[in-house]
């Protein structure tokens, strides 16, 4: 597996993904709360990771309280403090220009997780200034990591074993390279990529480097406070945050076709519904001369279709809607065969958007497609 990933391929992929959701959740609501936001992905990681972006904000307006005139230092003033803030905590409440950059980031961050794992627990040991990796920096670590979670209790369990509260950050990256290839502390990359594919299709060729000659601690509770919502937002989430055993990962030279076609096929009850609320129908299979004679062959769909067609798909197609135009040619140009690209047509598009089957646009965008396998 390359050490590094495709900055460009990772962006458009963060941007596609975060897209998709968010157009998804803001449909019917203006605000999603901390609990919409632990469920907010199928992907565990990324939902994680926008409640350790929202933690350290939280702990930063903490801060920001202070002031030179006023004594914080004070029982009286702390234990207040803390209980306004654990209380703001339970309420969250983050609009959809809010939540897009710190879901796309998350996105970036969760594929650098899952397929350069190094390279991301690295950046976490050095993330801050003051050279030691401390045992609450390994704790918060371990709290808010789902993908390959042993390597990051691993890290806690080094440090604990050594009877420090810290140690410099050069000896936790010493015990990383130590331990990174363990098969044991490494998750099945599979299982996570059918995740994300559920989202948004992901071509694992497309975000990785292939370089030369490389193969591919809890406080105690205080009585009559409130808790606040990172702290009790964990048992919450299903599965429990204990790591799952989990087999061996293949290769990362898997084939990833077979991935997206098994993310096609196991769908959350909610997507099918979105899916098939509306009905069409489908017509029988003809001659392909039913959407006409058309020799020359196109190395992609979405490089073939003039500007004047497009405007016609988004506008007639797609309700308007040029982002779920592009996803779905994204997901025609990855189709293997014409057959498959038809499938992908009538049982997902055409029910989804209620599409006229015989009416012009459709006749234009079959030709099209046909192109492609010609």
């Amino acid at each position: 597996m390359p050490d590094n990933l495709n900055s460009i391929a990772l962006n458009q992929y963060s941007a596609r993904f975060t897209t998709t959701v968010l157009n998804e959740v803001y449909r019917s609501q203006d605000v999603i709360t901390g609990a919409g936001l632990l469920k907010l992905t199928p992907v565990r990681q990324v939902n994680l990771g926008i409640l350790n972006r929202l933690f350290e904000e939280w702990k930063n307006n903490a801060e920001a309280f202070r002031s030179p005139y006023f004594d914080f230092s004070n029982e009286e003033v702390k234990s207040a403090l803390e209980e306004f803030m654990n209380t703001a905590s339970q309420h969250i409440a983050v609009k959809r220009a809010d939540l897009e950059p710190l879901l796309s980031d998350s996105v970036k961050e969760s594929l650098k997780l899952l397929l350069t794992p190094a390279n991301y627990f690295e950046d976490k040991i050095r993330a801050v200034a003051d050279a030691e990796f401390t045992h609450p920096k390994a704790e918060q670590l371990v709290k808010y990591t789902h993908i390959h979670r042993g390597v990051a209790e691993a890290l806690l369990g080094r440090l604990t074993d050594s009877g420090s509260d810290s140690v410099y950050q050069t000896q936790a990256v010493s015990w990383l390279y130590e331990f990174k290839d363990n098969a044991d502390l490494i998750d099945n990359t599979e299982e996570h990529l059918i995740q994300f594919a559920e989202i948004f299709p992901i071509n694992i060729s497309e975000l990785q480097i292939q370089e030369a000659g490389k193969p591919a601690a809890a406080s105690q509770a205080q009585p009559h406070k409130h808790e606040s919502f990172f702290d009790s937002a964990f048992s919450q989430l299903e599965p429990s945050t204990a790591r799952p055993v989990a087999p061996r990962a293949e290769p990362a030279s898997a084939v990833i076709g077979e991935i997206v076609a098994k993310a096609n096929t196991v769908q959350s009850p909610e997507r099918d519904s979105l899916n098939n609320r509306f009905k069409v129908e489908i017509p029988k299979p003809t001659e392909d001369k039913s959407y006409g004679t058309v020799p020359l062959k196109v190395e992609n769909i979405a490089g073939s279709i003039p500007l004047g067609q497009r405007f016609m798909f988004v506008n007639q197609l797609f309700d308007r809607n040029s982002e779920h135009f592009d996803k779905a040619i994204y997901e025609l140009d990855r189709v293997k065969s014409f057959e498959e690209a038809e499938n992908l047509i009538w049982h997902r598009y055409a029910s989804k958007y209620a599409w006229d089957v015989n009416g012009e646009a459709v006749t234009a965008l079959l030709a099209i497609v046909k192109r492609k396998f010609a």
